[in-house]
């Protein structure tokens, strides 16, 4: 690995988008940030068999990245685990009144599973949305808000999603989104349009868990369609418990993979002078019958330093 790759890697370790140095300064608590000058690619990786386990072991070899087809030169590949950010993002409308409980004991459970060095904020959204005062890993703050969660109003699931990755694009590190909700939108000044797009420029990993039975119509209606849509644009996973049980679970299988990615990033192709989306697919060069997850591609205007 030369000096360029190194400077590289080492910028990724920190931030979901990653450059080369041009100077190094420290803050008031002696942690290094960099003066930015090349944006690069970086992609979380996360590759499963058939059923679902994770598979370990993969060398960069194992992998081709392509960008519109074309395939791109991967300057940086680590399967070391890195500290993440997530923002878990609550339904708290009137409808979640029967399910609270558990809602409160699976997000708990999930606060209570993430590693030492990751940080966390919590929100709750109704016909508004509330976040904790900050990205923090005092995960007793977490749950201590957790529990203060009270059903309320009606359920605007568009504009929390929308505000929660704006919240998120503050933060400089791997980051995740995920989303708990029971039912469909009820009233949001965004569009599901909106919500989509917001998804698919994002440099976010989203999570969905959206629980059947339980929505405001008394029907089944999860809003599948976004819930499932968000989580694949950007490499996240959907899920659709039925009882406590399975949303405990899927609670657990996103702390879990959480920490079960693949991180590589590779420089794009000079075409600064044009703009517009670019399409990323991440394939296995040799292992068949494996399945690979990451965001779909990115906005060029946009893949630059937050």
């Amino acid at each position: 690995m030369n000096i360029s790759q190194f400077l590289t890697g080492l910028v990724l370790l920190t931030m979901g988008l990653l450059a080369t140095p041009r100077a190094v300064t420290a803050d008031q608590r002696g942690t290094a940030s960099f003066s930015l000058d090349v944006s690069a690619v970086a992609l979380d990786v996360v590759v499963t068999d058939a059923s679902g386990r994770f598979v370990r072991g993969l060398t960069q070899d194992d992998f081709q990245v392509l960008e519109d087809t074309v395939p791109q030169e991967v300057t940086f590949f680590t399967s070391e685990g890195t500290p993440a950010t997530t923002l878990v993002l609550l339904d708290s409308s009137s409808s979640v009144r029967a399910n609270l409980k558990n809602v409160q004991n699976s997000a708990n459970r999930f606060i209570d599973r993430l590693p030492r060095g990751d940080a966390a904020r919590i929100g709750f959204f109704h016909d508004r949305v509330v976040f904790g005062p900050a990205f923090t890993d005092n995960m007793k703050q977490h749950v201590a808000m957790i529990n203060q969660m009270r059903p309320q109003r009606s359920t605007h699931l568009y504009d929390a999603l929308i505000a929660s990755l704006r919240e998120l694009a503050t933060v400089q590190s791997r980051k995740a989104l995920v989303v708990f909700t029971d039912g469909d939108d009820e009233g949001s000044e965004a569009t599901m349009a909106d919500a989509l797009e917001a998804a698919r420029r994002s440099r976010v990993s989203i999570y969905t868990i959206g629980l059947r039975g339980w929505s405001a119509t008394e029907g089944i209606d999860t809003n599948e369609e976004l819930l499932t849509a968000v989580a694949e644009y950007t490499g996240g996973r959907s899920f659709l418990p039925e009882n406590e049980k399975d949303m405990r679970e899927a609670f657990d299988d996103i702390a879990e993979e959480l920490h079960q990615q693949y991180r590589m990033a590779y420089f794009p192709p000079n075409n600064d002078n044009v703009d517009g989306w670019r399409d990323i697919d991440v394939n296995m060069t040799s292992r068949r019958g494996l399945i690979v997850r990451t965001r779909l591609g990115y906005h060029r205007s946009e893949e630059s330093p937050e």
